[in-house]
Formats: C-alpha cells, structure tokens, sequence
C-alpha cells in the first residue's frame, strides 16, 4: 500500500511539472511571437517637395554637404511623407520625414517624429549635426545617392544664407569646379579643396582625378 501511494505521489508530481513546463514553453512562445512582426511601410501625411524639405532642414540646423544629404536621406527614406511609417520585423517603428526609429530613439515621441521640423531636429541630433548618417539604412546601402542630384537642385532653388568660414577651413567658393591638380580632393557632391578645407559641415573629400573629381 505504501509503495502505492508513494508511485501515485511522483506520477502526480511529474504530471503537475510536466503541465508547467507546458505552460512555460507556451508563453515563451507567446512572447516570441509578440517580438516579431511582418515589415509593413505606409506613406500618409504631407507630401513634401525636395525644397520643402530644404527649408524644414536648414531652420533645423544643417548646413552645407549635411544639408543636402539631409535632403536626400528624407526622400529615400519617407519619399517625403510626413507621417510615414515602416513598422519593422521586430516590431519597431521608424517614423516622419527621417524615419526617427522608436525603439532606438524612444525620446522622440510619435508626435514629434511627424512633426516635420521636430524631425528634422531629432535627425540634426542624431547624425551630429549632419556628419554622421550610419544609423540611417538608405546611407549605408547608399540608396540616398539616388536622390543627391534632386538635393542639390533643392538647395539652388532655397539657398538661405550665404555659409560662413569655419576654423581652419573656407567656404567653398569653387562649388561644382574641377580641381586643380592630383595635389587637390574634391567631394564626391562637387565640392574642391585641399584636404584641410571644409564646406559648412565638412568635406567628403575624395582624390581628384586629371582635374576632375574621382
């Protein structure tokens, strides 16, 4: 009899661990899934136009090569709706003009990241001012090159103010020349000079090539 009830005991312990582990593994699989979400992009809101964007970019702070890559990261990135949304596979959203991400970047709220010119301030934020754009897909992948011509193009149209020297480099005086010599550097956006001059926020100086830019 005792040997009974004590079989009975463990079948009931062992029933009772089993029926845990069950749950456990259930609710782990219910957190998985809550983590994961199918990529969805929408475009609602304004639409802005590549010299709207320009302007909302400039008040913002942006000046010089930050400005037009600035430009044309918002137009690979929303195609320039203001309330865009890409809802990624970890369920994250990037959101505005600049896809300001809500995980990464939950500071910014909902409200802002559609608010064009708070946009274009978080997005001043986050790339320091225009000289770091790594955390922005369509730089890495270089699908913001596609749009660098309707940048420049915006930035004739709305130029603001004239930019001003900055410590140990110059205006870029020369915009859309050839350079010199094999001595000079030119940005791959048309901007020469030697390799200790910048334009507004810096130059992405690469080696020029019989005169003209590599």
């Amino acid at each position: 009899m005792k040997f009974n009830i004590l079989a009975i005991s463990l079948a009931i312990l062992v029933f009772l661990a089993a029926q845990g582990s069950a749950r456990k593994a259930k609710s782990l699989s219910k957190a998985k899934q809550a983590t994961s979400c199918q990529q969805k992009s929408t475009l609602t809101g304004k639409l802005e136009s590549a010299t709207d964007i320009a302007s909302i970019a400039r008040t913002a702070g942006f000046s010089g090569n930050g400005l037009i890559i600035s430009i044309a990261i918002a137009l690979a990135e929303s195609s320039g709706y203001t309330q865009a949304v890409l809802v990624n596979t970890d369920c994250s959203r990037d959101r505005g003009l600049w896809q300001i991400n809500s995980r990464w970047h939950a500071e910014v709220t909902d409200s802002q990241a559609f608010n064009p010119q708070s946009c274009a301030k978080a997005a001043f934020t986050i790339s320091s001012g225009g000289t770091n754009w790594q955390q922005w897909t369509t730089y890495t992948n270089g699908d913001y090159q596609k749009h660098m011509a309707e940048a420049q193009k915006a930035v004739g149209k709305n130029p603001g103010k004239t930019p001003t020297p900055v410590p140990g480099g110059s205006v870029c005086k020369n915009y859309g020349a050839t350079c010199s010599s094999s001595a000079r550097c030119c940005s791959q956006y048309g901007y020469c000079g030697s390799t200790s001059e910048y334009c507004g926020t810096g130059c992405v100086a690469s080696a020029s090539f019989n005169g003209k830019c590599a």
